[in-house]
């Protein structure tokens, strides 16, 4: 479905990361990843797969320090990008607000906002000759309706990202570029095994379909985005949640 295209994705060895990854693979993509420390799904996914190492390049970037995403971004400015996917995320720690300093919700707006919106910058000008191109942020449920307590940091910047999309998405629309994201509930990843297995339980039978939310829910959404089929769709927060949450 995406043979030929080029596409750049952010947040790679998160659970929700790699899934889109493998996605994308099997779907003939040739990838750019950054990561972070960590790039063991990575390699335990060309291990298990090593014709796809042809269609990988690795990057390792620090996306909230400025030195080296700006490394990071040099690195590609010779890549031909189709499609940029904004997946990225701080571990979430469950504090009060009356706990946190501005700091703590910087580097959440730094690492959705701030990275976002130089990464998109860097690749607008080959989308904009081509007057083709797609943008996907990944946000979460929690900027639909009242949010859960003690993880605002987390919260506020996603709701960050949730508006500089919707205003690229306005801004470029004119040049053939669509600017979306997709809202994933719960979703069982490392990001919340740190959680009470009671509370992801309860999560899961809360919804209508029974379970939390699978990496593979939110590659199979993003897969969309990156297609022909959603050429005529812009400025849209698609949620994934089973009927969890409706909008």
């Amino acid at each position: 479905m995406l043979d030929g295209k080029t596409v750049l994705l952010t947040g790679t060895n998160g659970g929700i990361g790699i899934s889109i990854t493998e996605t994308l693979l099997k779907n003939r993509a040739k990838l750019l990843l950054f990561y972070n420390n960590d790039r063991l799904k990575i390699d335990e996914l060309i291990e298990k797969n090593p014709n796809y190492n042809s269609q990988i390049e690795v990057i390792q970037v620090d996306l909230i320090n400025s030195e080296s995403l700006e490394r990071a971004i040099s690195k590609i400015k010779n890549f031909d990008i189709d499609i940029l996917i904004h997946a990225p995320s701080l571990p979430i720690e469950h504090k009060s607000i009356h706990d946190m300093g501005w700091t703590d919700f910087q580097k959440h707006i730094d690492l959705q906002s701030k990275s976002f919106f130089q990464l998109t910058k860097s690749i607008l000008p080959i989308m904009k000759s081509k007057k083709v191109g797609k943008i996907i942020s990944i946000l979460t449920t929690y900027v639909v309706g009242s949010p859960p307590s003690k993880i605002s940091d987390y919260i506020v910047g996603k709701y960050s990202l949730l508006g500089l999309t919707k205003c690229f998405a306005v801004e470029l629309a004119p040049f053939g570029i669509t600017v979306n994201s997709i809202s994933p509930s719960m979703t069982d990843t490392p990001l919340i095994e740190d959680l009470p297995l009671k509370l992801k339980q309860i999560t899961a039978n809360q919804n209508p379909m029974k379970r939390l939310c699978e990496p593979h829910d939110v590659a199979s959404a993003v897969l969309f985005f990156c297609s022909k089929h959603s050429n005529f769709i812009t400025g849209e927060n698609l949620i994934v949640s089973g009927g969890h949450t409706m909008h």
